[in-house]
């Protein structure tokens, strides 16, 4: 895997994510924005960056459930070193570097990674039906996003279905092994799909989004506690709506880490909710770091651990 390309996205991503910064600034009136800062109550701050480790480490027992399901052992310390560096592709495009977990397995196990591809998929979609749940609650008190938030598990469920339905299912394999680019991969959709169904039944599902839903209330928890410490308060509903539907909305526009998409829907919907822009300018910028780039910098640290790991032991086989 060519890690100089991951971090040249990487690097694009974080200049984006500064360009946001300075928009929501510029958007806000600057000198209001500064004002809020410095009538933010920073005993919050600790708690507010300490929820997102929290949701985390429940991502974490998800990843490592799955792997059990599939198999597939790797000492407790490798594991979580591939786990903290996946956090570091969340501002690839599509998160479609968090493959990159996948490819590191197999370095460690030897394990392919047509059979780890879809654990990669599947924890995304999980998430993404977590977030569902946590922002149907909201939707229906706000009467805003039912339309997209029904599409989107409309699509769950076809998904699911067809992955279930091994009529279906075979009949797909069946349809891409016909074409020409794939036919030579007749193996690893093979096991790609068989990955996929052992990951896929009802009681691996419901377990996900119940943790999944767990998890990311945490990153609501956030909000709350970032309007709370500038003195304009929200419900946790509201809070926890928020994160939910501005995080699904940035997932589907398949942009790196959900930018422009997930900070103009937390902005909009506060205002919506009653929040001074300013105050909603500052708040979405605390909620991103804390929950977006806090996890960056994280995975970063546990690339360069993997990096180092994986270093010793080509040495030690050599």
């Amino acid at each position: 895997m060519d890690f100089s390309q991951l971090k040249k996205k990487m690097l694009i991503s974080l200049f984006l994510g500064v360009a946001i910064f300075i928009v929501l600034g510029l958007y806000s009136d600057f000198n209001k924005l500064v004002s809020s800062f410095l009538n933010f109550n920073i005993i919050y701050l600790p708690v507010i960056l300490l929820l997102p480790l929290l949701n985390y480490a429940l991502r974490y027992v998800k990843w490592s459930y799955y792997l059990k399901l599939l198999n597939i052992n790797i000492d407790r310390k490798d594991d979580i070193r591939i786990f903290m560096s996946g956090l570091s592709m969340t501002v690839t495009p599509g998160r479609v570097g968090e493959f990159l977990k996948s490819y590191l397995v197999k370095e460690f196990t030897g394990v392919p990674m047509s059979v780890t591809s879809p654990l990669i998929i599947i924890e995304r979609l999980t998430d993404a039906m977590s977030m569902t749940v946590l922002a149907s609650i909201g939707a229906l008190k706000y009467k805003y996003g039912i339309v997209v938030l029904a599409a989107s598990a409309a699509l769950f469920a076809v998904f699911i279905v067809s992955v279930r339905s091994k009529t279906v299912a075979g009949f797909i394999i069946r349809i891409l092994k016909k074409l020409p680019l794939i036919r030579k991969l007749g193996k690893q959709i093979d096991a790609f799909y068989k990955s996929s169904y052992e990951l896929l039944t009802v009681r691996s599902i419901v377990f996900s989004v119940i943790l999944g839903a767990v998890s990311w209330s945490f990153e609501g928890i956030v909000i709350y506690l970032a309007l709370y410490g500038f003195g304009t308060p929200i419900s946790i509903l509201s809070s926890i709506f928020t994160i939910s539907f501005a995080s699904l909305a940035g997932a589907l526009s398949m942009l790196p880490g959900g930018l422009f998409v997930a900070e103009g829907s937390i902005m909009g919907l506060l205002i919506m909710m009653g929040v001074s822009r300013e105050i909603a300018s500052a708040a979405t910028m605390i909620t991103r770091f804390a929950t977006l780039w806090l996890g960056v910098v994280i995975g970063i640290i546990g690339l360069i651990g993997v990096q180092r790991r994986l270093m010793k032991l080509k040495s030690g086989r050599n």
